[in-house]
């Protein structure tokens, strides 16, 4: 079955996702809003390296100016582009699609809820990404290590379902179709797959993104490694509460044994697998990225996310309230990037319990 594909942003994943689909013959045309890199595409074509191997892609690519003079419909969609621009680049795609065309969503925080309002949810299909990668220049996509992939003997890459949990023929094929960007499974429960990625992410991103390490850094260090497990532990209990069968990522530890490490002396083997190992390749998470490249970051669609969940449904999140707090406080250049902003949140923390 040929599928026309479109990929709208192509950053780390959805590049990633995209590049080696075309690598293997499909039809996929690249759509972004950085010039350099759509030149860069066109010009020389889509590096992909790292832990993947040294791969050179031959790609399609047009700026988002461009999307108007788009003449084809797609089969598929690929949406990559950062949460807040979501909407946007759904609309922008409307005209381009047919009445059974797939809208993917291999992004951060959860988009579902965004797109299929715009399309319908019989279109919208999620993919859960447990891979890291970055990209600091043009048409280059290096992949990394990441927390998951670490504490794992064979890794998961991308994982896809149905909004409803339907194993159907097209979740099958686009596993397929993603393989070679490495293994991907179908998921009957798309719903506790996010909010367990939704952990990992509100653990890592901004935590990385505030002190300017590496994700096997911010692990490496007593103090960043404090902080995580307690944004770990509040996202839990929100997607937990919302009814979502939500999974930690540091293994089969229950929210009383992991509260009751918080403060990384109660349980040893918790803090263990919480240090992990370093990566044969570190990298950053992508809002730590965002960071480092001056942009608007996710911290909206991530912590700040179970920030307004919590407060809906009546459970206190103060570490990831204050986070978002000072993650703000980053982005507007109020504060600046380094370790001290774990001490920040740490206060921040202590004057919401009065002490």
């Amino acid at each position: 079955m040929a599928m026309k594909t479109a990929t709208i942003g192509v950053g780390a994943i959805a590049g990633t996702l995209a590049g080696f689909m075309a690598k293997e013959g499909n039809d996929v045309l690249m759509i972004d809003e950085w010039k350099a890199h759509v030149a860069s595409m066109n010009e020389k074509g889509l590096i992909l390296d790292g832990t993947v191997g040294d791969h050179l892609v031959p790609v399609k690519a047009i700026h988002t100016d461009d999307i108007p003079n788009i003449k084809d419909k797609f089969d598929m969609i690929i949406v990559g582009v950062k949460s807040y621009d979501t909407q946007k680049a759904v609309t922008a795609m409307l005209p381009f699609m047919k009445k059974d065309t797939w809208v993917v969503s291999p992004q951060n925080s959860i988009n579902e809820t965004q797109i299929a309002p715009l399309i319908g949810a019989h279109r919208t299909i999620g993919c859960i990404t447990t891979i890291s990668a970055g990209m600091y220049e043009p048409a280059h996509i290096t992949r990394t290590g990441s927390v998951s992939q670490s504490l794992q003997e064979e890794p998961v890459c991308f994982t896809v379902g149905e909004m409803n949990g339907d194993i159907t023929d097209r979740v099958k094929f686009i596993a397929n179709l993603f393989t070679p960007a490495g293994k991907t499974l179908v998921t009957d429960d798309l719903w506790g797959q996010r909010w367990s990625k939704m952990v990992t992410n509100c653990m890592v991103n901004a935590t990385a993104g505030m002190t300017g390490l590496m994700s096997h850094e911010v692990r490496a260090d007593k103090e960043t490694r404090k902080q995580i497990l307690h944004l770990g532990i509040e996202t839990i209990k929100v997607g937990r509460a919302l009814g979502y069968n939500v999974k930690p990522p540091m293994g089969d530890f229950s929210l009383e044994e992991m509260e009751m490490g918080a403060s990384l002396e109660g349980n040893e083997e918790l803090d263990r697998i919480l240090q992990g190992t370093p990566p044969d390749m570190p990298g950053r998470p992508s809002l730590a990225q965002d960071v480092m490249k001056g942009r608007k970051t996710e911290i909206d669609y991530l912590n700040g996310m179970v920030s307004e969940k919590g407060k809906e449904i009546g459970i206190d999140t103060p570490y990831s309230d204050a986070v978002t707090q000072v993650l703000k406080g980053v982005e507007s250049g109020e504060f600046g990037v380094g370790i001290d902003n774990i001490q920040k949140v740490s206060n921040i923390v202590s004057s919401y319990y009065g002490r």
